[in-house]
């Protein structure tokens, strides 16, 4: 039987991801090999993958052709990128990388351009009529007119750089240190991270939401799933819209009058997918069986669990 490889590309601290790949592999009938790659020699998912391989930065203009040789003699069949750089790179060279009918786990050109732009994705969710904070960009629309604020980078994750800003006094100045800044309404509720995992031809298989109970330099750290309809119901609505395959994982807040709010659109898998994975929606296995042309497992998700994430250590030995 012929062995099935994927290369998970910017893997870095993602061995929770990685190991749940891994246990995957028990309930598939095809073989799977997992290889993680990443610039840092020391991450730690590279330890959790059947193979590794470190790789130039993105932006050293040898990291193409230093991925593209790992491709050809390790035979890759698909990449999934764990970054939203990884995808921007994948995307960039598509062409290249995409030879010999391997799979990039990447959206379409137009749907990445979208949801790594929050000001492009702000412009979208108004056009097609989907709930999202309103949003300002110093350079394409009127300054702010509500307080409180919270700003972002345009095209940043993770949270960084990101500020609530309360008055005009904070917004002066914020404007002046992030001129490229978009700046947000601050919507209060419920924040939550809904996974979503659709097949080629775009439907939805499966979609859970999934409160962040806390949150630590932007990653999730407790979190409880809450299969909440109305909040399945409009984030099927706007994966089908944008014809959305594979993993993502989509941002919101649900308000305390039960308005739902998007704010935020991960075409990867998010930090806390592997709580989703646990409660019975198994991406992994959805992604193994859809790459040996085996139907789908039925999913059965436990309502109301909660995920406390700790950190844990990974030992190189002499």
């Amino acid at each position: 039987m012929e062995t099935l490889k994927i290369l998970f590309l910017a893997a870095n601290w993602r061995v929770s991801l990685i190991r749940a790949f891994q246990d995957a592999k028990a309930s598939c009938d095809a073989q799977f090999q997992l290889i993680a790659v990443d610039s840092d020699a020391l991450a730690p998912a590279l330890q959790a993958a059947d193979r590794s391989h470190s790789l130039p930065l993105f932006s050293d203009g040898s990291c193409l052709e230093s991925l593209l040789v790992i491709c050809r003699t390790q035979a890759i069949d698909a990449i999934i990128p764990l970054t939203n750089k990884a995808i921007d790179f994948l995307n960039t060279h598509r062409e290249e990388l995409s030879g010999g009918n391997r799979r990039l786990v990447i959206q379409g050109s137009s749907t990445i351009d979208i949801c790594h732009d929050k000001w492009n994705l702000s412009k979208f969710m108004e056009l097609e009529g989907f709930n999202s904070p309103k949003t300002f960009l110093l350079a394409e629309s009127d300054p702010p007119d509500i307080f409180p604020l919270i700003a972002k980078e345009r095209t940043g994750e993770g949270g960084k750089n990101q500020s609530i800003i309360e008055d005009q006094q904070d917004l002066d100045y914020c404007m002046e240190k992030y001129p490229d800044h978009i700046f947000q309404e601050l919507i209060r509720g419920r924040e939550f991270s809904v996974d979503v995992f659709a097949d080629l031809k775009g439907n939805p298989q499966l979609i859970v939401p999934r409160e962040r109970l806390s949150v630590r330099g932007g990653e999730v750290m407790t979190s409880k799933i809450d299969m909440n309809e109305s909040i399945i119901d409009l984030v099927e609505a706007l994966s089908r819209r944008l014809g959305l395959t594979g993993p993502c994982t989509i941002q919101g807040i649900l308000d305390d009058s039960g308005t739902f709010f998007f704010t935020d659109l991960n075409l990867r898998f998010g930090s806390g997918t592997v709580h989703t994975v646990a409660a019975g929606g198994n991406i992994p296995l959805m992604i193994y069986q859809e790459m040996a042309g085996e139907e789908f497992s039925k999913s059965s998700i436990k309502d109301q669990s909660i995920m406390a994430r700790y950190p844990e250590s990974i030992f190189h030995h002499p």
